[in-house]
């Protein structure tokens, strides 16, 4: 059974350390993190990759699922990932937050938004779904 540190450490190993993501708040209510608008998540034409993104979003919605299905009881992992792309980000950081919207038995809900930078009034670049099921840890 890992502890919090490490799967804090595990992902900083994994695809979400590979892309910058750094992780802030998890709470069973929301989760918070950035990502940086740079090489590592942009695709050829200079814009942040899609891909990078749904690794934000779901890497931010699944560990609140986690905090929220009561990790280490319960864990959580992603089922579905649906994304809208809204507009170019142009700063250095892709800042996201991720809330729940359905919180079940065997399957969460989340919202994510990811802003165009780290100001409270920074524009929406995209919004994720995240579906996640919730299992009893093996």
């Amino acid at each position: 059974m890992k502890t919090w540190d490490e799967i804090r450490a595990a992902l900083e190993g994994g695809l979400t350390g590979a892309l910058g993501i750094e992780v802030g708040e998890v709470t069973a209510d929301r989760a918070m993190g950035r990502m940086p608008n740079d090489g590592r998540t942009q695709q050829p034409m200079g814009l942040v990759h899609g891909g990078a993104y749904a690794a934000l979003a779901e890497t931010l919605a699944s560990l609140g699922s986690l905090a929220a299905a009561g990790w280490p009881d319960k864990g959580a992992v992603g089922q579905q990932v649906s994304l809208n792309l809204l507009r170019p980000a142009h700063s250095g950081w892709i800042v996201g937050m991720a809330e729940p919207r359905h919180l079940g038995r065997t399957s969460h809900v989340w919202d994510v938004e990811m802003r165009d930078g780290e100001e409270e009034d920074a524009p929406l670049a995209a919004l994720a779904r995240v579906t996640l099921a919730v299992l009893e840890p093996r």
